[in-house]
């Protein structure tokens, strides 16, 4: 059985279409990637939810700095990408043939192909020093949000991508940055609760009830749900149906989405000096 999707391409017709098989992939892998609790466990957790959906690739995720030109680069596969390798890597990535695009805005997945022939690409230093030495032929690049910087996630692969498998990748694409945004928010978050957590009485100016404050104050406090459901004495199920109407109310994609977008509107209402109920503990 296959899912049809409607191609992206506005001058296409044809249906582009997903076994069931890879889209119950896709979705575990969504979970899994939406499911990383901090930016130090995201590399492991996309490249773990790529490697069940796409077989047989080396993936990497790379940022280069644009103010001091660092680039800081993370392999799937250590023992396959030597140091002298990626010591290369680090020097060519800001002549990537990806780079070009990614300067002028372009967004989610991105062919090598499609920026540079055959040809060419094994005319360039990258290809002989990286890329053949790791029998590295074909590419996609999905682009990630950060500040300052140029960053992606590489599938690279010595064989071309399937037309679903480009499918997928494209699908995914979106979901990685987001992901990595909500990751970017919970550090933010985490920097600003190294200080102070709000209280219940804080959240409730933000819109929310009395029991939904008190369920995102212990969120915020990094509390599980099970952990939430004893403290306040409700069921876990309780706990997400208040989390679900929580994310709602915030406009948020994840409850560390939501404890960010609290912040902030409690920033623009010029909140008054935490007490010291509402010190973070410990």
């Amino acid at each position: 059985m296959e899912v049809a999707l409607a191609g992206r391409k506005a001058r296409t017709t044809t249906m582009e279409t997903i076994s069931i098989r890879s889209l119950q992939v896709l979705m575990r892998s969504l979970e899994r990637i939406h499911g990383a609790e901090g930016l130090r466990d995201f590399p492991p957790a996309v490249f773990s939810a790529l490697g069940e959906l796409i077989e047989g690739c080396l993936f990497s995720l790379d940022t280069f700095n644009l103010k001091t030109g660092e680039v800081i680069s993370a392999t799937s596969d250590n023992d396959r990408v030597s140091g002298q390798i990626k010591q290369r890597l680090v020097e060519l990535i800001p002549t990537h043939p990806v780079m070009p695009a990614a300067r002028n805005g372009a967004k989610g997945a991105i062919k090598l192909s499609d920026c540079i022939s055959q040809r060419q690409l094994e005319q360039t230093a990258l290809y002989t020093d990286v890329f053949f030495p790791l029998g590295i032929t074909h590419q996609t690049v999905s682009t990630l949000d950060i500040p300052g910087h140029i960053a992606g996630i590489t599938v690279n692969r010595d064989k071309d991508f399937t037309d679903e498998e480009a499918l997928l990748i494209s699908l995914l694409a979106p979901q990685l940055a987001l992901a990595h945004r909500n990751l970017q928010r919970i550090e933010a978050l985490r920097c600003a609760a190294a200080q102070v957590i709000p209280g219940p009485e804080d959240l409730e100016r933000v819109g929310l009830t009395p029991r939904e404050a008190e369920v995102l104050h212990w969120v915020m406090k990094g509390k599980q749900d099970g952990v939430i459901a004893s403290i306040l004495k409700i069921s876990v199920r309780t706990v997400h149906q208040h989390i679900a109407r929580i994310l709602r109310k915030l406009q948020s994609e994840t409850r560390g989405s939501a404890g960010y977008e609290a912040m902030v509107k409690l920033k623009d209402l010029e909140t008054v000096p935490p007490t010291a109920d509402t010190l973070l503990a410990g």
